[in-house]
Order: C-alpha cells, then structure tokens, then sequence
C-alpha cells in the first residue's frame, strides 16, 4: 500500500440514540449498536478526534506563557452531501436535529489490508445540531452540510 489512506471510498453511517454514560473508554457499547444507515452522497467528513483545550498560565519571572491540557473536545464536524431527499441516512440526520438525544456515529475508511480483510472504523457519538442546505449558484447541486457536535472520544478499530 502506498504512504498515505485515500478518502475516496469513505462512508458515514449514522445509529440509534445512545445514553454517552453508557460508553466507557473501549467504546463497546458503540461498536454493539445496531441499526446502522449509511449516508449517501458525502462529499466531505470533516475533521473528528480529541483536541485538548489549553490552560495557560502567563509567569511573570519566566517571561514566558505555560500551557497545559485541558479538557478534550471531539470536535464538530460538518459532514457535507449532496442532498438526495428520502435517502434514509440524511432523512435519519434530519430527524437526529430535532432531538437533544446523543446519536452513534462510524466513518469507514477505505484501508482494508487484503481483498478479504475489513476495512477500519472511526466510532463516535454526537448530537446532530444542524442539516443546512445550500442551494448554491447555476450548475451545482444542493448540498446539505450536517453539523455534529461529538461529545465522547474517536474509537478505532484496525482494518485487516
């Protein structure tokens, strides 16, 4: 395999509600969920995974400003797809916005390591907190970005 993953083969999939006091530091109970829909048409699955806030603490005598981590954040991306209305993942992402409920969320990446092997998972759950639609100028289509506020870590899980 060359020296880097392609995107192009990746997939979203969205699951049922999930209670994110369920999910410990394995994120079994996110890769047991059931019910997954894949969103079609994504064009763009954004930026997930852990950033820590930062503490600082500006030292007089050091001149100098010192940082620690802070609490992590999972990041919000901002999913965005061609808009196909009555494609059962995006009509699924459009219902997840008018909750307050955690939904689980995986990204397929194209990674396979053999023709037979499966390819890696990113889990996450999140809360869906907005599907704008842009219609945009002549000659191109209606997108629909889906905003997902992620509120625990990125679990992987190693293609084979």
């Amino acid at each position: 395999m060359a020296g880097f993953t392609p995107s192009n083969g990746s997939k979203l999939f969205i699951g049922p509600a999930i209670d994110i006091d369920t999910i410990d530091d394995t994120g079994a109970a996110l890769t047991a969920l059931t019910g997954w829909v894949e969103v079609k048409a994504v064009k763009d699955l954004g930026a997930f995974g852990d950033e820590s806030s930062a503490i600082t603490s500006n030292q007089l005598g050091n001149n100098r400003t010192l940082k620690m981590k802070g609490t992590r954040d999972g990041g919000s991306p901002s999913i965005v797809v061609d808009r196909k209305e009555g494609d059962p993942g995006q009509e699924a992402c459009i219902a997840a916005e008018k909750t307050n409920f955690d939904y689980g969320f995986y990204v397929e990446i194209p990674n396979k390591k053999t023709d037979a092997g499966t390819n890696g998972k990113r889990y996450f759950a999140g809360q869906v907190m907005s599907c704008r639609e842009t219609v945009g100028a002549a000659n191109n289509p209606i997108t629909m970005a889906i905003n997902i506020g992620v509120n625990t870590a990125t679990f992987k899980v190693a293609a084979t």
